[in-house]
């Protein structure tokens, strides 16, 4: 599946020569036909030119067949998502809507109408942000299922005639505050508990004190991790923890089983050979990671029920 996200970070003049000339605002088209359906689920002539039309504001033009394709792997991975309770809460798509409005340095009720001058209603910018969010969100899933196992890494370290010698790493221990999201819950309720546990950070008074908060709060747990080190907790997660402050958080998390708060109790630094391992596996998972996108979505297209008009 390729990805688009990238646009995003496409320099904003990029994207205002876009906006230049002003136009009448598209409206969808009485007589929109369906192009595709995916498990029953129809894809319509109207998104399929909206999007293209959108593509093309950005930089990106694709061909009709290309965009309708994509737009298909777009459903099949949403549906993935339903089906295993996740969502993507409103206020995050509005996050990077009105992140890409600063961009172009307009409001975002005037970047709307500019992109509807274009043709291309704003909601469609949305769905496209919520599919892109969604599609990463049950990928990344998808990603954590894979495992490297110690034999491969030991295998790898003696491929490369790598020194396991001991070196510093950074211990932590750690409480984890989940505000909980029954499965099937509105995005709005999503985006209600990320606020609550945004809140919660904000007079977070430590980790003695953290349960006794949570009691007040309805639907917030509190699970201790035990001790984790900086080679157990990777990507931004492990990123944090390296410049969180000890009693402090990191920020609110959507998950599963719903909004999860990390608080870090305390810190320490050890001597440990498992730094230069963790690299190894590290190293190793990204590998068989990289076309794990394509691959799941390849799956997807094999076991679902498309048909093309």
């Amino acid at each position: 599946m390729r990805n688009r996200m990238k646009f995003l970070l496409l320099p904003a003049f990029a994207i205002a020569m876009g906006l230049g000339s002003v136009g009448l605002p598209a409206t969808a088209s009485a007589q929109s036909a369906v192009r595709a359906t995916v498990n029953d689920q129809p894809i319509t002539s109207y998104d399929v030119g909206q999007r293209i039309k959108l593509m093309k504001l950005f930089r990106q033009p694709s061909g009709d067949k290309a965009v309708l394709n994509e737009m298909i792997d777009e459903v099949l991975l949403a549906q993935v998502a339903t089906r295993r309770g996740m969502s993507v809460p409103d206020s995050m798509v509005e996050e990077r809507f009105n992140g890409i409005a600063k961009q172009v340095k307009l409001p975002p009720a005037q970047f709307a109408k500019a992109l509807a001058s274009q043709g291309v209603q704003a909601e469609t910018l949305r769905k496209f942000l919520r599919a892109q969010i969604t599609g990463a969100m049950v990928v990344k899933a998808k990603a954590r299922s894979i495992k490297v196992s110690e034999a491969d890494v030991q295998a790898q370290i003696e491929k490369e005639g790598i020194q396991t010698e001991t070196a510093t790493i950074r211990e932590f221990k750690l409480q984890q505050i989940v505000f909980v999201v029954p499965k099937g819950s509105s995005p709005g309720y999503v985006g209600q508990r990320q606020r609550e546990a945004e809140a919660f950070r904000k007079r977070f008074s430590g980790c003695d004190n953290s349960l006794a908060q949570a009691k007040a709060m309805k639907g917030v747990v509190v699970l201790n991790m035990g001790r984790r080190d900086t080679t157990q907790i990777q990507g931004p997660a492990g990123d944090a923890l390296k410049s969180a402050p000890v009693g402090g958080t990191l920020k609110p998390d959507v998950t599963e089983r719903g909004v999860e708060v990390i608080a870090i109790c305390e810190a320490k630094d050890i001597r440990s050979s498992a730094g230069v391992r963790a690299e190894i596996e590290e190293k190793l998972t990204a590998e068989q990671s990289k076309n794990v996108g394509k691959d799941f979505v390849a799956e997807l297209r094999k076991d679902a029920k498309i048909n093309y008009k």
